[in-house]
């Protein structure tokens, strides 16, 4: 039983992959309430959409804080959640005039970290499954934290096109084997040392 819950809570995460994002999105835009429900929105703060990046490392200061303290422990998971921070900071700071080819490029960037993440944590047989995915969704809460932002990624999800996701079999196997070679290489310091994941494509 435990494995077709699992096997359940990884197929959700590829939902994304295989299906339109536009009928996605209309279909399960709850999530937008779970946040708010989660993590209360401070509409007071007076922060900008950018917010403070001290270290210019294109990742929030609060954000960072928040990784750290959440992940530290788990080099994979802090990697994962901090190159998400990133794409997330670039999709709500995009122009107004950003190409629909340039909100598609980082959205599917996004979601291919997702679906990494959750893909190894059920390989390994996690055993808080319901809780790693739960930090997926307060992370997320985190980073859209004030309605200007959350707003704005709605309005990116918004944008993305029928369908424009879906992905041949040969693509979604080249991204597993993307997804294990960064792993590997989080897992063995001396493997990140000459691997740049990046440069895999």
């Amino acid at each position: 039983m435990k494995q077709v819950a699992l096997f359940g809570l990884l197929l959700f995460a590829l939902i994304p992959l295989c299906v339109g994002a536009s009928e996605y999105t209309t279909r399960n835009m709850q999530w937008v309430n779970d946040f708010e429900t989660l993590v209360r929105l401070d509409t007071q703060r007076t922060d900008a959409v950018a917010g403070e990046d001290m270290n210019d490392n294109g990742v929030r200061d609060d954000v960072e804080s928040y990784i750290e303290m959440k992940f530290g422990n788990d080099p994979f998971q802090k990697e994962i959640f901090m190159e998400a921070a990133r794409k997330i900071q670039q999709i709500i700071t995009l122009p107004e005039n950003s190409s629909v080819e340039e909100h598609i490029r980082l959205d599917r960037e996004l979601l291919e970290l997702y679906t990494c993440r959750d893909y190894i944590l059920y390989r390994d047989e996690e055993k808080e499954i319901d809780q790693q995915m739960m930090n997926k969704t307060l992370f997320k809460a985190r980073v859209l934290n004030t309605r200007e932002r959350l707003d704005r990624y709605i309005a990116h999800k918004k944008r993305l096109p029928f369908k424009y996701s879906e992905l041949t079999d040969a693509q979604l196997q080249h991204e597993k084997q993307i997804c294990l070679r960064r792993y590997e290489a989080i897992k063995n310091p001396d493997i990140a040392k000459n691997v740049q994941v990046h440069n895999l494509r």
